[in-house]
């Protein structure tokens, strides 16, 4: 293909059309975010910060809540990306040590880190859900659960160390097929329930902080708040 310069440059594929267009629709969509609900989002308005009728941003979503779906699915894989169980370098304890309470640490650091980078990313996939708005499974649960099996992974190389109550055995049958669908057959009822409560622990310690849900003072301890976790945690699960 040939320029006004006379130069010629390699047409692009349509792979590498779709990926630009994809690309561009995520960028724009962050933006979007950053001053607005997601409820609020916009495809036509997209289409215009791309230059692009409406009709060629439909085509890669089309409507609102796929667009949600997009973001939703990027965020989850960007943070699980950011959060990957190697090199443990930004913790200086972990950085030396394998140890299961390094990573333990390093991972929860990590997720936190991303977490106030990227606070209405965050609040996308753990805050307030947006109104009428239901997520496809089959789409967002394999990218959702990537953080939670790394977590699991963690947590399996210790015990339940403090008595838990066990699960009722409808919860149990539902966390071990969970499980298995992680590619992690065979853990214990027990061990499940309890590692569901500490990633919901988790959640909402990291969330206190980013949506100051603890007040302006309290909030400012987020790494403190953090380590307690973790200490908490390694002794429950008998990790150190």
């Amino acid at each position: 293909m040939e320029d006004s310069t006379g130069m010629n440059h390699p047409r692009r594929t349509h792979a590498q059309a779709r990926a630009e267009m994809r690309d561009g629709i995520l960028r724009l969509g962050r933006e979007q975010l950053a001053t607005r609900s997601a409820g609020e989002l916009s495809v036509r308005e997209i289409a215009r910060g791309l230059g692009v009728a409406s009709s060629a941003v439909y085509r890669h979503v089309k409507n609102r809540d796929e667009l949600v779906t997009l973001l939703v699915v990027d965020a989850y894989n960007d943070l699980a990306e950011a959060t990957s169980p190697a090199p443990y370098t930004d913790i200086t304890d972990s950085a030396a040590s394998a140890e299961p309470s390094a990573l333990l640490s390093s991972l929860a650091h990590r997720i936190r880190s991303w977490a106030v980078t990227n606070p209405t990313r965050w609040a996308l996939i753990y805050g307030t859900p947006v109104p009428g708005y239901a997520a496809p499974a089959e789409e967002t649960t394999p990218p959702d659960t990537r953080v939670m099996a790394t977590l699991l992974e963690i947590l399996a190389h210790g015990t339940v160390g403090e008595p838990t109550p066990p699960p009722s055995a409808d919860f149990a049958a539902k966390l071990q097929a969970s499980a298995a669908e992680l590619g992690m057959p065979g853990m214990s009822p027990q061990f499940l329930a309890a590692g569901v409560d500490v990633w919901t622990s988790l959640i909402g310690t990291i969330s206190a902080e980013v949506f100051n849900q603890l007040g302006t003072d309290l909030s400012a301890y987020g790494p403190e708040l953090l380590n307690r976790w973790v200490t908490s945690t390694v002794r429950r699960f008998s990790l150190d």
